[in-house]
């Protein structure tokens, strides 16, 4: 009986005060694969020679960077209809404010990264298709200003959020090694 107890605890769907659920888990993991493949994908995009296979390469790039963006949408909703774990005993009224502020900065780079892409591609009067199957409403007239714009967004986003995601595995690390508590252990698949 306290197996089972203990198996349903660690494979529960939705958060508790003291973990994140399975769906969390998977968002968190799910989203730290996609966006490193698609910062390398990225950077290797851009040196590419011009060509029918960068074009190639960009729709793709596009078509992942749609789905990375309902994936964050999807992950907030989650977020925001589940309790999200309690931070450990100690943890200083700043600390708190710098946990829930990060967390909340990595949602905000996690969706403007794929919207700036899009309308970059859209201002540049290219359309954005989902992996062939149908383009996106165009939110965005052609415009060069506009284009170089959200480029320049494009760019400095995903290096702001390389940084955020940094400090974020920094924070982890020093929970897990230095503070010695279960911050790690509260997002980690097999925990």
């Amino acid at each position: 009986m306290a197996n089972t107890q203990l198996l349903e605890e660690k494979y529960k769907m939705k958060n508790s005060e003291n973990s994140y659920g399975v769906v969390a888990k998977g968002f968190h993991w799910l989203m730290f694969l996609m966006l490193s493949f698609s910062i390398v994908a990225g950077n290797f995009l851009a040196s590419m020679p011009k060509g029918t296979e960068k074009l190639q390469a960009a729709g793709m790039h596009k078509s992942f960077g749609a789905v990375l963006m309902m994936l964050i949408m999807l992950r907030l909703l989650w977020r925001l209809i589940n309790v999200t774990p309690k931070l450990p005993d100690g943890t200083t009224a700043v600390e708190s404010l710098l946990a829930n502020g990060m967390h909340w900065a990595l949602y905000a780079l996690m969706f403007a990264q794929p919207l700036s892409g899009m309308l970059m591609s859209q201002a540049g009067g290219h359309p954005v298709s989902f992996f062939g199957l149908f383009e996106f409403p165009l939110f965005l007239e052609q415009s060069k200003g506009a284009a170089e714009f959200f480029r320049a967004m494009h760019g400095t986003v995903w290096i702001l959020l390389v940084v955020a995601v940094m400090g974020h595995v920094g924070a982890a690390l020093n929970h897990h090694y230095i503070k010695k508590d279960n911050v790690l252990k509260q997002m980690t698949v097999g925990a």
